[in-house]
């Protein structure tokens, strides 16, 4: 990680629609930002992929695929840790079980905590909230 990295403005983006087109461009932007902020290539996947993850979870759980709602991302580096905040505004519902033999569905959670040092997952009436840290000791390099 970059001496600068401490400096890199937050990185906000509001009200993005919960439809993979619009989830996949918000996944460059992110990669981008990572990038930028100086975090070796590697470890910026990681968090990239945990940060996708969560808002596929999304459309899935908090929208059932329709796509209708939205997401709220914001992302920081603080003092300690890079973190990744990810709120959506829907209802939490459990995916209709896929029948295949061998299904990476229901695996989210999983990656999500193996990719970042920390991942906090807050439902309610209101949304959801995922919280992705990263030690900022572990990301420099």
């Amino acid at each position: 990680m970059h001496e600068s990295a401490g400096s890199a403005a937050p990185f906000r983006r509001h009200g993005v629609a919960a439809a993979p087109a619009a989830l996949r461009r918000l996944r460059h932007d992110l990669t981008a930002w990572v990038l930028a902020a100086g975090v070796e290539p590697d470890r910026a996947q990681d968090i990239v992929l945990a940060s996708y993850e969560a808002l596929a979870n999304v459309a899935d759980h908090a929208y059932h695929g329709s796509g209708s709602g939205s997401v709220d991302l914001d992302a920081a580096i603080h003092a300690d840790r890079i973190e990744v905040v990810i709120t959506d505004h829907g209802q939490w519902r459990t995916p209709v079980p896929d029948p295949r033999p061998v299904s990476l569905r229901g695996r989210g959670l999983m990656l999500l905590r193996a990719s970042a040092d920390r991942a906090d997952i807050s439902s309610g009436d209101e949304g959801t909230v995922v919280t992705l840290a990263w030690d900022l000791d572990a990301l420099r390099s």
